[in-house]
């Protein structure tokens, strides 16, 4: 993957900001699942709909994961059944309003989003939010459109040249779609996202 500038960018599930640094989540949050450095964590909503937290431990600074996010034609090698990322509107160079797709099995429909994403740098911290603009822009045909989605990733510098990224986010994922089946599938997507995360960050170190 080449990237030639650090800018702003989203893809999937990537799912506004539910993560305080200052705020004793662990009162709240379920472990889910623990491997290879990933930690996932889980609680209910009063909409039945589960958010997720996701920690892990990378060996790159934290500019390589806006680098990475940046790539969209490399979005769909990465994040979870992800079809296709586009960018609708490059609103300034700190913000994108973008359009994901994503394949479901069947008889599932696919769905899609339409979000706003916002970077934010500080000090040593970099910050992702994004928030749902699923009403700008006109429902495709071919997809059910995912609503009221909501995340965060931020990315904390450590020391010996590592990062710490954290996700949270969540989401209803629109239609019919059974809450047991949408919750056990954002557990399932960020497993496998964030093990991917792990593996192209570490390959772009240098970002």
């Amino acid at each position: 993957m080449q990237c030639s500038t650090i800018k702003t960018a989203v893809c999937f599930l990537v799912l506004t900001a539910l993560l305080n640094s200052n705020t004793s989540w662990a009162d709240d949050w379920k472990l889910e699942k623990q491997k290879n450095n990933v930690s996932i964590y889980s609680k209910q909503t009063d909409s039945g709909y589960k958010e997720i937290l996701v920690k892990t431990i990378v060996e790159a600074n934290p500019h390589a994961l806006v680098a990475l996010l940046d790539d969209v034609a490399f979005s769909s090698q990465w994040i979870h059944n992800c079809i296709e990322v586009k960018i609708l509107d490059e609103i300034s160079p700190t913000e994108r309003l973008m359009n994901s797709f994503f394949a479901a099995p069947w008889p599932v429909k696919d769905r899609d989003m339409v979000f706003l994403s916002k970077t934010t740098f500080s000090d040593n911290t970099v910050q992702i939010a994004i928030s749902d603009r699923g009403d700008t822009t006109p429902h495709h045909p071919k997809y059910v459109r995912m609503q009221n989605m909501h995340g965060l990733w931020e990315a904390n510098t450590l020391e010996n040249g590592k990062s710490e990224i954290t996700y949270t986010g969540g989401g209803n994922p629109g239609g019919n779609l059974p809450t047991f089946i949408a919750n056990r599938e954002l557990i399932t997507s960020m497993k496998f996202k964030q093990s991917h995360l792990i593996r192209q960050i570490s390959a772009n170190r240098n970002y």
